[in-house]
């Protein structure tokens, strides 16, 4: 221990003693000490020195140019390393701060987009970002344009609404429906179902709320044929099951119709064509980082020109 007056009031340790004792401990020296931190030897000296006068406490003991380590030293050398590492997590986590603003990245999308096309999406992320955590969150179009206009996802892709004003689109594409149905119907062996041959079959088809659903409507009205409509479903993905099973055919977006693909269906390209438009949104307020500019850069140049023969890849 070191003797000071009583009353006299202890110099603050800093952080340049702790790290000059850490070398010192580590190298064994006060010369190696100082090569390790790119300072004189005197000036290791003089740190160690108003160190143990802060503290109070004896660190080394002197013979001639060699430096033995206290008791004291060897305990309070536990303390130092664990704060140490502390300091390193911290700078790992500014690091992946500074890469990656948002640790976990949370991203709604309705059933039929997450289904696979938010599953490449992610997959791009993760492998250009491996420290990205993720969530995935499923709803309606609708309500997904809302959450994002109130910040709670990152990245949203959805139908848009037409009075969706206060969400920034940062892409928008858009895809065509197509006619699943038996591998052992006849119209399977045709490459394009036309609505014309559909005026007698058995039907599967989203309910009102769909958002294609309008359109198919539109599209029977034109060639004035009533649609023998069996079945109305909530989700896209459920008809492929209901047409393995010879309930019907269905007409369905490219993402759904390819997840529910089998031996027993086969998917064809429907005229007139039927579009879908889905757009890729963030609250409107929010700066883009990283990684929701790599993701927009994903769906531009690598899926976008996939879209077309989606549901028909293998």
């Amino acid at each position: 221990m070191i003797d000071l007056p009583k009353d006299t009031p202890l110099p603050r340790v800093t952080l340049r003693q702790v790290e000059a004792f850490r070398a010192v401990m580590r190298t064994h020296g006060m010369t190696s000490a100082a090569q390790m931190l790119s300072i004189s030897q005197p000036a290791v000296s003089r740190l160690i020195a108003d160190m143990e006068l802060g503290l109070g406490l004896k660190l080394f003991e002197r013979n001639g140019p060699r430096l033995k380590p206290t008791d004291n030293a060897l305990r309070l050398m536990e303390e130092v390393e664990r704060v140490f590492l502390g300091l390193h997590q911290i700078e790992q986590a500014a690091r992946t701060i500074k890469r990656f603003p948002q640790t976990l990245m949370r991203i709604a999308a309705p059933p039929f987009l997450s289904l696979e096309y938010v599953a490449v999406v992610v997959g791009a992320l993760r492998r250009a970002y491996p420290e990205l955590r993720f969530s995935i969150h499923t709803d309606s179009s609708m309500s997904i344009a809302d959450q994002i206009a109130r910040g709670q996802h990152h990245l949203g892709f959805c139908t848009l609404p037409a009075s969706a004003d206060d969400v920034r689109v940062v892409h928008e594409s858009r895809v065509e429906a197509v006619c699943v149905l038996p591998r052992s119907h006849p119209l399977a062996a045709n490459d394009t179902i036309h609505v014309s041959q559909l005026e007698h079959e058995p039907l599967i088809v989203l309910g009102q709320s769909g958002s294609i659903r309008p359109q198919i409507n539109d599209v029977f009205a034109a060639e004035q044929i009533s649609p023998n409509i069996v079945g109305e479903i909530l989700f896209a993905a459920t008809a492929g099951s209901l047409v393995s099973e010879g309930v019907g055919l269905a007409l369905m977006d490219p993402f759904s119709a390819r997840a529910c693909r089998s031996n027993a269906i086969v998917i064809r390209r429907f005229m007139p064509r039927v579009e879908l438009s889905y757009s890729m949104i963030v609250p409107l307020h929010t700066k883009l980082g990283d990684p929701i500019a790599f993701a927009t850069r994903i769906v531009r140049e690598e899926i976008e020109p996939m879209l077309p023969d989606w549901a028909f890849q293998d």
